[in-house]
């Protein structure tokens, strides 16, 4: 098909140029021909694989587009979910100190009463120590005066006997 339209305008383009050269005018209008000719020739040869070009152009821009969409849309959920688990481990933080400072208090709580227990546990201890040590002193008190009294074996009743023991113990 393409080789019949350049024979037919080949063949145009003689019979055009013939004509003119014959009468002797101008040659505008053979010329003007010719380009009209020229340029449907380009225009046969060259119009299908410009278009193809272009659609082809535009269809790999088209699908960039779309994928750089894409991707930005895909950008944009990671983002928000992010986001999302930005703000639940914020609240989890909150939470954890939370329960810290709780538990932390519990424990302080709960050391307090024991250091009480303990004190309290010690000043009895301290007292019974302190009464047994104010018993062996007394012991050894009357012990130290019996055996004086015993030494000098004297006779001593009952009311001496006290007093001599509340003399020495005081």
């Amino acid at each position: 098909m393409k080789s019949k339209l350049i024979y037919l305008t080949l063949l145009l383009t003689v019979f055009a140029n013939a004509s003119e050269v014959a009468s002797g005018g101008t040659d505008i209008l053979p010329r003007t021909v010719n380009f009209l000719i020229f340029a449907a020739i380009i225009y046969y040869l060259v119009a299908d694989p410009v278009k193809n070009f272009f659609k082809n152009r535009k269809g790999g821009i088209a699908k960039k587009l779309q994928m750089a969409q894409d991707k930005l849309k895909e950008a944009k959920e990671e983002k928000e979910l992010v986001q999302k688990e930005l703000e639940n481990a914020k609240k989890m933080a909150v939470e954890i100190v939370e329960t810290a400072k709780k538990e932390s208090e519990i424990l302080r709580q709960k050391l307090k009463e024991s250091l009480e227990e303990e004190l309290k546990l010690m000043e009895k201890n301290f007292k019974e120590n302190c009464s047994l040590e104010e018993r062996k002193v007394v012991r050894n008190v009357v012990k130290n005066v019996l055996d004086e009294i015993v030494d000098d074996k004297i006779s001593i009743d009952k009311k001496e006997f006290i007093n001599l023991i509340s003399k020495k113990v005081a």
